[in-house]
């Protein structure tokens, strides 16, 4: 049983990488399921046992990897008395390597039209409803502020996955010890008095 469960875990990782190369390669749109099946070096029964067409995918290999970011999007912060490069760095190290890892991953679908599908705008989405989450679950945060919980959330979320999104495309030279630095910095002092100092 457990080899069965390997190779099944192999044939749905060729699936998944080869939706990756066609998408990167030719696009959502003019992908087919023979193009995936082509490249995966499967036969279409062996694709449709899993999948029950290039929608199904599509959908449910987003949806695992929004799980993915959600889980390992840090919320330690929140909970900090003041975020410090002491206290915080560890903990934001460990979130900014896990999204590293996933880089080329990350690049090829916020880069593709993915047809009704918005990659990077869900990650943020769901990160929002992770931290509003952790917002209501604070003794510390006033539950008057209730109504902004979400404008919070945005905020951090979208400066944080633009932040990422640069990294990843221009500041490939930026190595992740001195990224984690400037995002904690940014996080305790504010974008503008980081950039005075």
């Amino acid at each position: 049983m457990g080899e069965m469960d390997i190779r099944v875990i192999k044939t749905i990782e060729s699936i998944q990488e080869s939706f990756l190369y066609c998408l990167k390669e030719i696009g959502f749109l003019n992908m087919t399921v023979k193009n995936v099946t082509e490249k995966a070096r499967i036969n279409r029964s062996t694709f449709y046992k899993y999948y029950a067409d290039k929608y199904d995918l599509r959908d449910r290999y987003v949806d695992d990897v929004i799980a993915d970011f959600v889980e390992h999007l840090d919320v330690a912060f929140l909970h900090m008395k003041e975020i410090t490069m002491e206290s915080y760095y560890q903990d934001l190290r460990a979130c900014l390597e896990a999204f590293l890892g996933k880089r080329r991953e990350y690049l090829i679908l916020w880069n593709s039209n993915l047809q009704e599908r918005n990659a990077f705008e869900e990650m943020i989405d769901a990160g929002v409803q992770k931290l509003v989450g952790e917002f209501e679950k604070n003794p510390k945060i006033s539950k008057a502020k209730r109504p902004y919980f979400s404008l919070y959330a945005r905020l951090f979320l979208g400066n944080m996955m633009v932040s990422v999104r640069w990294w990843f495309t221009e500041g490939q030279q930026v190595e992740p010890e001195e990224f984690t630095r400037l995002m904690i910095l940014h996080m305790g002092k504010g974008i503008y008095p980081t950039l005075k100092d």
